[in-house]
Formats: C-alpha cells, structure tokens, sequence
C-alpha cells in the first residue's frame, strides 16, 4: 500500500512537472546543465530534477522512481507521437478540455493570490470558539522546552539553572551565549521519532525537567515538559491558533470564490444559451 501512495505521488509531481516543461522553453543556460536523462532530443536535467521534487526528498530511492516514470512518460509521448496519436478526435477532445480546466486552475489560484482572503485575530477567535469540537486532538499533543548545545558541561550547567530558577528565566540569563539553542515546540506523539525522547518525555510530570541527553551524536539535550495535552482533549487556542487561521483562510477562499463565480455567471448570463428537451 505505501508503495502504491508512493508511486501515486510521485505520479503526480511527475504530471505537475510535465504541465510545466511543455509550457516553459527550454533557454540556452539549460543546454549547459548537467543532464540527468535524455531520450532523443528530451532531457531532464539536475535543476529540473531538483525543483521537481521537494527539497526534502534526498531519498535516492524517490529520485530514481521518479526518473524512471520520467522516462517511461517521455519514451510512451514519443511513440504516441509517432503513431499519430496527438491528431486523434478523442485526444484533442480530452487535451482541449484539460486545458480549460488547467487555465481555470490556474486563473483561480492567481485571483486568489491578488485578492489574500487573510483574518483577523477577532474572527480566528470566533471560528475557534464557534467550531471548538473540530479541534479535538487526535493523538497526544507536548509542549515541549528544549536546551541543544555540544558541550555537555555546558548543559549540565544550565540544567542546574533551570532547576533552581524556571526556564524563562534562564533562557534570558544565558541569552548572549551563542553555543546554546533554545526552543519551544508543540509536538505530536507521533512526531517524537526518538525513542530516547519519547520514553522521557512519558516519564515527566508537566514543567519537570529531564536529565541531560544525547539524542543526537555528539548534541547534548535539556528538555522541558511544559505542558501535555491528551488525545480527544482540545488544546488552549494560543497553541491552535494557526490551524485555525488556516482552516478558516481555506474556507474564505472557497467562498470568495463561489462568490466569484456566481458574479461571473451573472455577468455572461446574455451569452448563455440554456436549451431544454
């Protein structure tokens, strides 16, 4: 099944990627790049390769999934080519209709871009407060206090402070020594990979602090349970804030442009012929 979704996706960044190259010509600077693949006069090259995938796929397993479906695409477009395929009634057909619906994809996500559907904190508030049951957690959610430095006399030092003071007040304390990081982050169960961090992070009790780690060859770590929210709990809005900013943005874009299409068709109404049995 993952490798299904797997294939599927990159199935999909392949077609994305495809739609962009026919519609973009090739410049004489992409002639001197280094060319990953050709078949015949097509090529894909190491910048098309890159901007294709996600800059956090390094997966050499995906690149080279992707290439082949490259190739595969690229060497079924030529045969179709040569076998008259393109001229085809039923392929025109299909090929004029997808860029109707590719132009109106692409008119709606520039009318979006020029018309930002963006709330205000009064409304975010409100959509929270009125849609609170949507926000139920669905796994355990951890605000977590981290200290990331790579001298372990230094953490100890500052887990002593912690120990003795609180964490904001040591964090301003050492607020000019440039060897340690400090961080705060609202954490999924499922997002804590480290099993080393998983199984301390289940031992503390909310604002305990945990001995020093080394999560991470040779990155020692101090961590910091500031708060722990249960799965089917809702979490205080200050941490679901932006996911309710987002989901409300989604839902203001998609009646901004419902608005805009029933506008439209106003407006075109004396050119519409509607015809009935």
């Amino acid at each position: 099944m993952r490798s299904l979704r797997t294939h599927s996706r990159i199935s999909l960044q392949l077609l994305s990627f495809t739609l962009i190259t026919l519609i973009a010509a090739c410049s004489e600077e992409q002639k001197s790049e280094k060319i990953v693949v050709k078949v015949n006069e097509s090529v894909l090259t190491k910048t098309m390769l890159d901007s294709a995938l996600s800059a956090k796929v390094n997966s050499a397993k995906l690149k080279d999934e992707f290439i082949n479906d490259w190739i595969e695409t690229e060497v079924l477009y030529q045969e179709a080519v040569k076998d008259g395929v393109l001229d085809e009634d039923d392929f025109v057909t299909l090929l004029n209709r997808s860029k109707k619906e590719l132009a109106g994809i692409f008119y709606i996500k520039k009318l979006l871009s020029e018309n930002e559907q963006t709330p205000d904190d009064d409304e975010i508030a409100k959509y929270f407060n009125d849609y609170k049951d949507d926000f139920r957690l669905k796994d355990d959610l951890y605000k977590l206090n981290f200290l990331r430095t790579d001298a372990f006399d230094k953490a100890v030092q500052v887990r002593s402070k912690i120990i003795e003071s609180s964490w904001d007040k040591t964090k301003d304390f050492f607020r000019t020594d440039s060897t340690l990081s400090f961080s705060s982050e609202n954490l999924y169960r499922h997002e804590l990979q480290s099993a080393i961090l998983l199984r301390i992070v289940n031992s503390l009790m909310v604002n305990e602090t945990s001995i020093v780690l080394e999560i991470e060859p040779g990155m020692f770590s101090v961590v910091q349970l500031a708060a722990k929210y249960p799965v089917d709990s809702i979490a205080p809005y200050e941490i679901e804030k932006e996911n309710a900013k987002n989901r409300l943005i989604v839902l203001k874009q998609k009646e901004f442009v419902k608005e805009h299409i029933k506008k439209l068709v106003e407006e075109h109404n004396l050119e519409i012929e509607r015809y009935t049995e």
